[in-house]
């Protein structure tokens, strides 16, 4: 019996060892590659957490940093420990939500931060724009993608990708196929 209460009791320390970290969801497509890896160390650092940088857009409502977490944490207080993370790695959490948010679910040990940079100009113009709404605008990520012209007599395609270049191509009846490329800058 002895025998078997110890072997029960290093099976127990055995799977409590296992227990998966919970796992967090940083959405990074608006930082850098320094923010990014500040935020991922932070969260390595703790070695509480597993996390999963992605570059997945944000649901429309998301206009400020936000946690999103499942219902089904192993740890209560892993929300607010990872709010304290992401603020001392300079992003503070303005939301917090439970579940979901747009077509974004989390379930099981999990949550998400959807993060954006700090507004460096923000302070300066601050009581310049009192009234300005401060929600989140275009950022250049937003932009990059290929757009088609509908309903024209010669197919034309527009092209902005990442690495600021663009690509315009214009199918006429004539000349066949125009390519012309360039830089595309953004100005918000």
């Amino acid at each position: 019996m002895k025998i078997f209460s110890h072997a029960l009791v290093v099976l127990v320390l055995l799977l409590s060892g296992c227990a998966s970290k919970t796992t967090v969801h940083v959405y990074a497509k608006y930082l850098d590659s320094t923010q990014r890896d500040k935020i991922s160390n932070a969260f390595d650092s703790s070695q509480r957490y597993r996390v999963q940088l992605n570059e997945f857009d944000f649901p429309a409502s998301v206009t400020e940093n936000t946690l999103l977490y499942s219902l089904i944490l192993l740890e209560p207080e892993a929300i607010d420990i990872a709010s304290n993370i992401s603020a001392t790695a300079g992003f503070t959490v303005q939301r917090i939500e439970g579940l979901s948010k747009g077509n974004h679910w989390y379930t099981k040990n999990s949550m998400a931060l959807f993060l954006l940079p700090k507004d460096k100009d923000k302070d300066k113009d601050k009581d310049k724009d009192k009234d300005k709404d401060n929600r989140r605008m275009f950022f250049r990520q937003d932009l990059v993608n290929e757009y088609k012209a509908k309903d024209c007599s010669e197919a034309t395609s527009l092209y902005f990708h990442k690495d600021g270049s663009f690509t315009l191509g214009m199918a006429t009846k004539s000349t066949g196929t125009d390519m012309v490329i360039g830089v595309w800058k953004y100005r918000q």
